[in-house]
């Protein structure tokens, strides 16, 4: 198995603890993972992305051509890495915050278009769970990793909050069933 993610939005959105939270359930299963994060020149409101990419058996670089699939968190994310995303991928789109309508991909990729943040709004009272959400739409889609995995490291997440680590949890089974409703629909 291998399995090439990217992920990308603002700095500050969370897209680093997505990606570095696939990877860590990755290991946690026995996996091989590599995760490359990217800043751009600000940490709150820069642009950040990272790769990751999860295999069976040993992984030569930890960069890629064409990722099976991407988490997209805004409009520039959808613009910059919407045409990398290989035939057959899945890319998860914030449409809280991106255009669904400005994507290119013509139906070769599987497209969810989830209101993240305004899911996170609703569920936990405001913006912070959205890459909870998003991450729950991507691995309900594409079941990388075990959810129970990534629900088993948001418990023993030392030094949180436990309201935090349940608005979290409600978070991730949110987008899990929006990615179920999309599917069936």
């Amino acid at each position: 198995m291998l399995c090439e993610v990217v992920m990308s939005g603002f700095g500050g959105q969370g897209v680093m603890f997505m990606g570095d939270l696939l990877g860590q359930a990755a290991i946690a299963e026995g996996r091989n993972a590599t995760f490359f994060p990217t800043y751009g020149v600000a940490m709150r409101g820069g642009t950040a992305n990272c790769v990751i990419v999860i295999s069976d058996e040993e992984i030569g670089s930890p960069l890629l051509d064409q990722p099976d699939g991407a988490v997209l968190m805004n409009q520039q994310s959808l613009v910059r890495f919407q045409s990398v995303v290989k035939k057959g991928g899945l890319i998860v789109g914030n449409s809280s915050i991106l255009k669904p309508e400005t994507c290119t991909r013509n139906g070769d990729v599987r497209t969810i278009w989830i209101p993240a943040t305004e899911i996170s709004r609703e569920i936990t009272g405001n913006e912070q769970s959205a890459n909870i959400v998003a991450i729950g739409a991507f691995l309900n889609t594409r079941p990388v990793v075990k959810l129970e995995t990534i629900k088993t490291i948001f418990r023993g997440l030392a030094g949180r909050k436990k309201d935090m680590i349940e608005k979290n949890l409600m978070a991730l089974n949110a987008g899990i069933e929006f990615a179920a409703r999309a599917g069936r629909s």
